[in-house]
Formats: C-alpha cells, structure tokens, sequence
C-alpha cells in the first residue's frame, strides 16, 4: 500500500457538527493514517511518504477509507492529484515539482459544506454514522436514519434507542429503553431505565426507573433505583431515593425524597418565596396525598402520612397524620 499522510487545518471558526467540529471529525476519520493539526494552510509541507492529503473543514466527512481509495484511483487514473473541498490530495513528488491539483473530487463524501442546508445534509450523514457504530457495538436502534445520537455520547450494548430520539453528550446503559421523541441531553440513564417521550437534562437516572411520558427531568437531579415518574412531572434540582413514586401531574423542586416515598397527584413542592429557593427534606415511606402544598422550607419525616388537599408550612414528625383541609359547607343559592 502508497505511504500517506494527512494534514488538518483547524481553525477557530470550524462547523460544530453532531457534537464535534468539522476538524474533530477529521482527526477521528483519519484511522491508521498519521497525521498533523495545523493552523493554516501555508504550514503543510511535502512529506517523505508517496501521497499527502491536506483537509479542512469544508469537507468534514472525509475518511481514510475514501482517501486510500481515491490513492488507488488516482494511480489507476495516471493522476497526480485532486481537490478536496478547500484542500486537495496530491502525490508528494509530483508536488515538490510544482504541481497543484485543479481536478476535483467527486465523492459526495468530498462536497464542500458551505451553506446551512450543506451542513444539515452532512450532519445528517454523521449521525447515522455514529448510530451504525453503536448498532455494530450491540445497541438496537430499529430506524438508524431518524435518531440523533451525538459523538459525544455513548450508546451501551443491549439499549435500545427507538426512531425520532436525540441524545446529546450522555450515557445510555445497557437494557435501557429510550423512548421515540424523548430527548436526553448530558445525563446517564441507568441499566434498565425506560424514558418515554419526556426530556433529561443534567440528571441521572437509575437502574430500572420508568420516566415519562411528558416528564421533565432537569438541573442535576438524582431519580433512584426503580422511581416511577409519570405525565406531566417536574423534578428540578432534586434527590429522590429508590422506589420513589411522582405518577402524575407533580412539581418536585430543591428537594431531597427518601425512598419509597408516594407523591400524590397535584403535589406541589413549594420552594420559591419570590427572592428565595428553599430546599424541603421528605424521609423515608412518607405518604404525600394528592394536591399537597410543601412549602419550603420544610422537613417530613419517615412513615409520615399527609392527607389530600393539605397545605404544609411546619415541619412533620417522623410517623405523624397530618390533615389541613377548610371543610365543606353547604348552604342555599339563594
């Protein structure tokens, strides 16, 4: 096989594509080949091996198989050289000669990306990319064309990304199931976790939790082993211990949750007096009932029980009822 080496030209501006500037991904497209990073076009040199390739990030889905390829071609060809996006290939003795490339390659690989639809269109190419190196590593991903799976995430064997979802800088674990339309951006889904149709950011999520559908799961928030958290729930900055259940229609925020704890339909941690968050501490097995008002800040201790429809402004001892309702009245329209 002919001698090659690369050079790459990374600049400030480069397109950021998939998670990675179009730079990166010609460093992480180069394989065997050796190559330099350089700042300029002017510092490429002739090298001592047959050919060289110098890169920019005009052509960001450029790869050593295409480029030994074109090497081939090239040869077969009787050609010295050719262009590529910005920059060219060209044989390192015919270039110490004077010569400089004007053909150009063809490739749809070698198309220079120059407009927003161009970036799209290669974008689009380097996600499916990386969701077929995942699948190749033992992910399932039924419909590789539609899931958005960045570079700076990791798809683990035996998960499975279902189409029209988008992982961003994230750990996806083994057995885990990532929902269609779900969307995770720099978090860790734990083994077994199911996400449906709700939205991760900066969180983790244990082993076997369910998520969603319509969820929000933000701001460093920890869901435990085996949480259920259902439609239309918001857990903000918060802790919840394993087992852990928010089913519907919940607001959970700076708060720390003990494991096994039920928080009902409606409830509501509130945690912000118009100039301050406050945190709220729930213990163990504690029984929050539906449209409960926790304001913050505030401690419930384990084994507590609080009854639907109760507003809570004072701390709970650990195995206490509490009950805070106005009760009815009924009394004539007239």
């Amino acid at each position: 096989m002919k001698t090659l080496f690369l050079y790459i030209v990374k600049r400030d501006d480069d397109l950021l594509l998939a998670g990675l500037t179009a730079a990166e991904w010609l460093i992480r497209g180069a394989g065997d080949i050796p190559y330099r990073v350089i700042g300029s076009l002017e510092e490429a040199t002739p090298t001592e091996t047959d050919w060289f390739a110098l890169l920019t990030g005009s052509t960001p889905l450029v790869t050593a198989e295409y480029l030994y390829d074109l090497v081939k071609e090239c040869e077969r060809r009787g050609v010295s050289g050719l262009e590529i996006g910005d920059g060219f290939l060209v044989g390192s003795a015919a270039y110490k000669e004077g010569f400089r490339p004007k053909r150009r390659a063809s490739a749809p690989v070698a198309r220079r990306v120059e407009s927003a639809s161009d970036a799209f269109r290669a974008e689009r190419e380097l996600y499916h990319r990386i969701a077929e190196i995942s699948v190749q590593n033992g992910a399932i991903i039924p419909d590789m064309d539609s899931v958005r799976i960045d570079a700076m995430s990791l798809v683990e064997s035996g998960a499975v990304v279902e189409p029209f979802a988008l992982i961003e800088g994230s750990v996806i674990q083994s057995g885990a199931r990532i929902g269609s339309f779900s969307e995770i951006y720099s978090s860790r889904i734990g083994r077994g976790a199911t996400i449906r149709h709700a939205v991760v950011k900066d969180s983790t999520v244990g082993a076997g939790a369910t998520i969603g559908p319509f969820a929000y799961i933000r701001e460093s928030s920890v869901i435990g082993e085996g949480c259920r958290i259902g439609d239309f729930v918001e857990v903000k900055k918060s802790t919840l211990g394993a087992g852990v259940k928010a089913a519907h229609l919940a607001y959970v925020g700076d708060a720390t949750v003990g494991e096994k704890t039920n928080v009902g339909c409606g409830t509501v941690f509130a945690n912000y007096d118009g100039k301050t968050k406050h945190a709220t501490t729930v213990g163990k097995r504690v029984f929050i009932g539906a449209n409960t008002n926790l304001v913050a800040p505030l401690t419930v201790g384990d084994d507590a029980y609080i009854a639907a429809a109760t507003t809570v402004t004072e701390d709970i001892p650990a195995g206490r009822f509490v009950i805070g309702r106005v009760r009815a009245e009924e009394k004539s329209k007239k």
